[in-house]
């Protein structure tokens, strides 16, 4: 099962983003925790999430990404998100409608989505739970427009297994209070940054290998200019931890430019582009600075210094380690 959820993060300078975060981890007799639940869709501002049964949600997410490339109205985004995400729905219904030959009661889905991004027609990000009725037999979408019992904090869902929710909305609750006043409203101008996160990532520490959460946290983000990033997080800390994608651990060898990578402790960010190894040294220096020239605020445009250039040569020697990796 899963805790995820989706807010819009307000930064410092004023500006928004949508964040998608869960944990990583499959349970079905086993505990597989290196699994994707946070999917960005090709066509860059909407991005999608699951809580539930995997042999529900993995085809349908699936074949809702492979949808999204395949009709030219949404490919080229002329489809505003809201007809998109209606467009998703449909698909979500014609898959669950072809099931056949189940026991009964088997073809009702336990598996909740949570889907959103930047309208571009509206000019704010959106979120939707989508959850199937079975009074009428079919996904229905459910939009997400306050904070969800958090004050003006900003647009919140939370999803997955009801203990995890519960403890999710009382630790979160704890946290903004302790922040924003018992009101969470205090400035007036209080908004969500990185708490859920915070929270996510808390429940996961302390998570154990019987419970039905676990692995590292994963996070996509969609910006205002209509772009999206996997979120690569250190876990479970910046120094002798690894870095993960999608809730997977890069190998060794493996070199990958990362427009946001984080530091679960801290939460400052930065860019990367290399192995992880040089990722780590990357987010140290951002750590060590707080005016941190970020991909949160740079909009993935940093200045180009002797440094900056540095990864081009740790190109090379990720070919040279993967070289040797194959070899052995």
């Amino acid at each position: 099962m899963t805790i995820a959820a989706a807010w819009v993060r307000t930064l410092d300078s004023g500006a928004e983003e949508l964040i998608f975060c869960s944990d990583s981890r499959l349970s079905n007799g086993k505990r597989f925790d290196h699994c994707q639940k946070t999917f960005r869709f090709a066509r860059s501002d909407a991005v999608m999430c699951f809580a539930g049964g995997t042999d529900w949600a993995y085809p349908m997410i699936v074949a809702a990404i492979n949808a999204a490339d395949l009709h030219l109205p949404s490919q080229t985004r002329s489809m505003g998100l809201s007809k998109f995400k209606s467009h998703v729905v449909n698909i979500l219904n014609q898959m669950q409608r072809e099931v056949h030959n189940f026991a009964r009661g088997q073809n009702i889905p336990d598996v909740t989505f949570l889907f959103g991004g930047y309208d571009w027609w509206d000019k704010n990000f959106r979120i939707w739970r989508i959850e199937f009725d079975e009074a009428t037999n079919q996904f229905r979408s459910d939009e997400r427009t306050g904070s969800n019992k958090f004050g003006d904090l900003g647009k919140l869902e939370i999803a997955g297994d009801p203990e995890w929710t519960e403890a999710m909305r009382k630790n979160l609750k704890t946290l903004v209070q302790s922040r924003y006043g018992l009101d969470m409203r205090h400035p007036p101008t209080a908004k969500f940054n990185m708490e859920p996160f915070e929270v996510i990532r808390d429940l996961l520490k302390s998570a154990n290998a019987n419970d039905s959460i676990g692995g590292a946290p994963q996070a996509v983000k969609v910006y205002q200019y209509l772009n999206s990033a996997d979120v690569g997080i250190f876990w479970p800390q910046v120094m002798d931890g690894r870095l993960f994608l999608a809730g997977r651990p890069l190998l060794n060898y493996e070199c990958a430019t990362v427009k946001s990578v984080l530091d679960p402790e801290s939460l400052h960010s930065t860019w990367s582009s290399g192995s992880t190894t040089e990722a780590v040294s990357q987010i140290r220096k951002a750590s060590a600075n707080d005016g941190v020239r970020s991909a949160d605020e740079d909009s993935i445009a940093p200045e180009i210094t002797e440094e900056s250039v540095q990864p081009i040569i740790v190109a090379e020697s990720c070919e040279a380690a993967q070289d040797s990796e194959f070899r052995n």
